[in-house]
């Protein structure tokens, strides 16, 4: 007569031993998963900081390469400096208006300036029609979370840091810094002032 075994069970230690390397699993999964979370929120910022950034120079871009050349009114046909409170701005006459304001004339006296605010630094940007009497624009502001932002300017083979000449510049570079996670993004770009118009 042949005997039958009985049915056996887990024992303990194999019960605790599926029970760790589940837990290694699930552990393991829920650290990619955070993971890939974590760098998703990280690149979906850093995606609209390089927006934002792209629209800028595309927006300044176009508007330096409409520089009017040709003086309106007692103002210098581009400026810049510091204000009273230290902050960079920079100031021209361009034919490159803002759509809204196109009707009340095609020269424009744009200003672009760093402005301290509450916990941020904010670029803004500002628009006076020069050809009829309306009040400047509001500034907008066009870049928030600024940490870093200069203007040089070439001219007849150097470089300057600022600009106070009769004339414009040949060539205006642009630099802005931007902070994600304590990480700072640099973007720069330059501008070929040439061919005025008159």
């Amino acid at each position: 007569m042949s005997k039958r075994l009985s049915p056996r069970g887990f024992t303990l230690i194999e019960v605790l031993l599926a029970i760790l390397i589940g837990s290694l699993v699930l552990t393991s999964v829920y650290g990619i998963f955070s993971s890939v979370s974590t760098t998703r929120k990280r690149l979906g910022v850093e995606g609209a900081l390089y927006h934002q950034t792209r629209i800028f120079f595309d927006r300044i871009g176009g508007e330096l390469s409409s520089l009017r050349f040709s003086p309106v009114g007692n103002e210098a046909v581009f400026s810049s400096g510091k204000t009273r409170s230290g902050e960079i701005f920079l100031e021209f006459n361009t034919e490159l208006v803002s759509p809204l304001l196109q009707r009340h004339g095609g020269i424009s006296r744009v200003r672009y300036e760093v402005q301290q605010m509450e916990e941020a630094v904010v670029l803004s940007r500002s628009e006076k029609v020069l050809l009829a009497d309306l009040a400047a624009s509001e500034p907008l502001h066009f870049i928030e979370d600024l940490k870093t932002f200069q203007v040089r300017y070439f001219y007849r083979g150097r470089w300057q840091e600022g600009w106070s000449g009769k004339n414009p510049p040949e060539l205006v570079e642009i630099t802005l810094e931007l902070e994600n996670d304590n990480r700072l993004i640099p973007f720069r770009s330059s501008f070929v002032l040439s061919g005025g118009r008159g």
